[in-house]
């Protein structure tokens, strides 16, 4: 029987004054900090809030409300740019768009690629090859096929880079980073230009970066691509989970993660993706990129925090819960992320852990109703791989190989655009002295 215990208001108070880390910024404020940030009276702020321009959680204990930041930057961004001054910076941080792209969309219904709805593309049953040629050519294939795999699989590439003591440790973002720039080493040398068939190098990428799943199954070594074998269904090999029953329900999950986290519009690691393209790298080295900046504390380090936090609500069954700043719940442009709830539903019905898998939806359900606060992506992934019985760095993992599609379709993007990523510094300075 799984003890649930209710936040006492000590525990909330604590857990409301200690913010912890956020996940891709995910910050509120007070609100003398907001009205000072807008530089308005309270009775705007309100109106603000009523047209849905700004977000707002309970603050836990009290009556008052937290304000989004990432919101209020938002709104000080465009009255800025109304007064004549130049943009603040803010428009870099979930601000005002910056770059032109014809790949993603972002709507309260989730990510749009090309014009198609991710979590329709999800519930349709598509694979991860589907989403990527999809992203890749601009029009939805005729049906979900397979690629094929080369002879070699490249499986030289990442073979003994995790190490043969500490396999279980293994970092999969520096294994998979590894394997691209040895990647770009091959195709630097096969092509003087750096500039191989974008699909090509995509599926080289990918199917590489699939055989990594066998270092987190029992074999803990590379795992050899098969014919007509979809990535999804190559990765629950190498999980070691392709002998369990209702296969279809597994693959069906592996499917949905890889699709939903194929693509979210200008996320940082994509960002340095496009200004890796932009400076002229080839499409492997694009990958490199964003996999290093992936690997931060604001991206898959909040997934790691997040897979120690709910190893402890699973193993230390008799202390209050925090329900405030945990990471990966809440997202800047989502109110409640829609690739999240889609496959915490689908969690529901797999098999598994069954106590863990009990306890952990209760806690998302608890958390959300105690501050309004649901799992993002992230959160998600890091979900489904512990009623699986697989680490956080799983989770790490398979949104990589995932998302892998949507940056190189970034970085193809941006090569064609002919225009390098160059912004500007403000200077902030002291004035510089007269010559004499």
């Amino acid at each position: 029987m799984i003890k649930r215990h209710e936040p006492s208001s000590d525990a909330i108070a604590h857990a409301s004054s200690d913010t912890g880390r956020r996940v891709n910024d995910v910050d509120y404020v007070r609100r003398d900090e907001a009205l000072a940030m807008l530089g308005i009276k309270k009775e705007s702020l309100y109106t603000y809030v009523s047209r849905g321009l700004i977000k707002t959680l309970p603050e836990p204990g009290k009556r008052t409300s937290l304000y989004r930041k990432s919101d209020l930057e938002k709104l000080s961004t465009r009255a800025g740019a109304k007064a004549g001054g130049a943009p603040v910076a803010q428009a870099l941080r979930y601000g005002e768009p910056v770059v032109q792209t014809w790949i993603c969309d972002i709507s309260p219904a989730g990510p749009h690629y090309r014009g198609l709805l991710a979590t329709t593309l999800a519930r349709e049953g598509r694979s991860l090859e589907y989403a990527a040629d999809l992203l890749w050519g601009g029009l939805p294939p005729g049906r979900d096929r397979p690629w094929p795999w080369a002879k070699d699989d490249s499986a030289a590439t990442p073979y003994g880079l995790a190490g043969q003591d500490k396999k279980s440790d293994f970092s999969p973002i520096r294994i998979l980073a590894m394997a691209a720039l040895q990647l770009s080493t091959l195709e630097t040398a096969e092509d003087t230009a750096g500039r191989g068939d974008v699909r090509m190098s995509g599926v080289r990428l990918i199917g590489t970066f699939a055989g990594v799943s066998g270092y987190f199954g029992p074999g803990r070594s590379y795992e050899l691509g098969r014919d007509e074998e979809f990535v999804a269904q190559r990765l629950l090999r190498g999980f070691g989970l392709s002998e369990r029953s209702d296969q279809g329900t597994l693959l069906a999950a592996m499917n949905v993660a890889l699709v939903l986290s194929a693509d979210n519009e200008l996320s940082a690691p994509t960002f340095c993706a496009r200004v890796a393209s932009s400076a002229g790298v080839d499409v492997h080295a694009c990958v490199a990129s964003a996999l290093m900046a992936q690997a931060g504390p604001m991206q898959a380090g909040g997934m790691m925090d997040l897979g120690q936090y709910l190893e402890d609500i699973l193993t230390a069954t008799d202390r209050p819960l925090a329900y405030s700043g945990i990471p990966c719940f809440g997202h800047p442009l989502y109110d409640r992320d829609p690739r999240a709830e889609l496959l915490l539903g689908m969690i529901r019905d797999l098999p598994g852990d069954s106590v863990a898998k009990e306890r952990l939806l209760w806690f998302v359900n608890a958390v959300h109703q105690q501050t309004g606060s649901y799992p993002n992506l992230f959160g998600a992934l890091v979900i489904l791989c512990r009623v699986l019985g697989l680490p956080a760095t799983a989770a790490v993992y398979l949104h990589c190989v995932g998302r892998t599609a949507g940056w190189i379709a970034h970085a193809a993007e941006q090569r064609l655009s002919g225009v390098m990523l160059r912004p500007r510094a403000r200077y902030m300075g002291p004035s510089p002295h007269p010559s004499t």
